[in-house]
Formats: structure tokens, sequence, C-alpha cells
């Protein structure tokens, strides 16, 4: 089986949007990232922060409650909409990743992407986790503020779990989901080339 897109679920502060930008330098592929947020904003017209804030997160109850109706089914809806809330926000995520695995050669860390393609025959499914300590050192270059470290770890894998659960019946927590699992604690580079390997050897049986 030949692989033609990564995916990368990642424990926050893993270390494992690192790993994916390397992966899609040594292979010359895309990598999805932020650029997914900001194609996202284009398309929905709207504040690129607030589509940060929205991204990877459910919605919220008040949000349903106060949301007017979306227009189109979420895996096909990529028009313009009067109201962008987070079901519009993922609605758009998860046809910018459809789309970019029918084109192939990318690299798309997060927005469960390896539960939207977890039927895709050539996508490779990867999930990195890291000791804690490891964590709070990159949760801490990009949190120089926050008082308490470990609930905010705690508070972000939650909703990224949550999310998984929520929009895609998935339970991106379970190992089975996943062709490899790997510690970033034995390098970004050599985690990076490790997957390159399994990518450039598959389709070679």
């Amino acid at each position: 089986m030949k692989f033609n897109v990564l995916t990368i679920a990642r424990e926050y502060g893993s270390g494992g949007a690192e790993i994916g930008r390397k992966v899609a330098e040594l292979l010359g592929w895309e990598c999805m990232d932020k650029e997914i947020i900001e194609r996202i904003a284009t398309m929905g017209k709207i504040d690129e922060d607030w589509a940060a804030r929205a991204d990877e997160r459910a919605i919220a109850w008040w949000e349903k409650v106060t949301r007017s109706f979306r227009r189109g089914a979420p895996e096909s809806y990529m028009g313009p909409v009067d109201i962008v809330d987070r079901d519009t926000v993922q609605a758009f995520t998860a046809g910018i990743i459809q789309q970019a695995a029918r084109v192939g050669n990318c690299v798309i860390i997060g927005r469960s992407a390896q539960c939207i393609l977890r039927h895709h025959p050539h996508v490779l499914r990867m999930l990195v986790y890291a000791p804690l300590k490891e964590r709070l050192v990159r949760a801490r270059l990009r949190h120089p503020q926050e008082p308490n470290l470990a609930a905010l770890l705690r508070r972000k894998d939650s909703e990224r779990l949550h999310y998984a659960r929520y929009y895609y019946d998935c339970d991106s927590a379970d190992p089975r989901l996943y062709h490899i699992t790997m510690n970033s604690a034995l390098g970004i580079d050599t985690c990076a080339r490790l997957v390159v390997q399994i990518i450039r050897s598959s389709g070679q049986e």
C-alpha cells in the first residue's frame, strides 16, 4: 500500500507539529496546520483569530441555541455562510482535509484528520506523544504567562478528544486507529526520518 498522505494526531506540547513540518520538508509535500485556519477564514470571510479559537473545539451548548441553520451537508458544504459558528468551522475543516487527501502528497496536522480519513487506503495515520516534562517545556514557550501548565495540557487534550467524539464518533485515543505511535523524546529529526522511511518504503512489498 502506497501512502501519499500523513495525518498527525498529537498530545498538546508533544512536538507533533514540528515532526509533521519536518516530514513535509524532507518529502517536498505540503504541510497543512495553521494553513487550514487561514483557508477557513478566507472561505467563511471571518476573522482568522476567531477561526483559530474555534479550531479543534466542538460547538458549545449556547451556540446550539443561538446559531442560525447552516445550508448543505457538513461533508460537502464549501460555500459562503450567513453566520459562522464552530459547526461551520468543522464543516469547512472536514472539506479542506478531504480535498487535500484527494490531491495527496501532504501532511495534515491535527483537526481529527485521522478520523475523517480513517477509511482512506493511502493515508498513514500517526500519533505523537511525549514525556510530561518535555510537554511542559514546550507549553511554557507558547504560554509564558500561564500559571498552571499541567492543567492547560489536560484541557487541550480533552478538547481534542471531545472534538473527535462529537463530530466523528471517533475515539482518537484508541491506538488501533493509528498505523504508528511515536515518542518524540527520540528527537524531532529522528522521528521525522523514521516516518519518511516508512512512507518511501510503502507500496514496495
